[in-house]
């Protein structure tokens, strides 16, 4: 009979969860905040916009809605990407 040590090692070693797949989550949830970050500047660069004024002065709440749409879907492409 297997003692319990010995299926915890198992399980724990099974799961892939060492420091080379740590780091590279890191590192993909690292470029993914740079993309988004860099999705929304150039939303601004090319729309002319001044985002910043537009959601927080100005209060445009369909602007808002439309930013954060665009943002998910861009997530969701980047997130596919680095699963796949």
């Amino acid at each position: 009979m297997r003692t319990i040590t010995a299926v915890a090692q198992e399980t724990v070693g099974g799961s892939g969860l060492d420091w080379q797949t740590l780091l590279a989550t890191v590192v993909y949830a690292v470029l993914g905040v740079a993309l988004l970050m860099l999705f929304a500047w150039v939303v601004n660069t090319v729309f002319r916009l001044d985002l910043r004024r537009e959601l927080i002065e100005d209060q445009n709440t369909g602007l808002g809605v439309a930013f954060a749409g665009t943002a998910v879907a861009i997530a969701l492409i980047i997130a596919a990407t680095v699963v796949g």
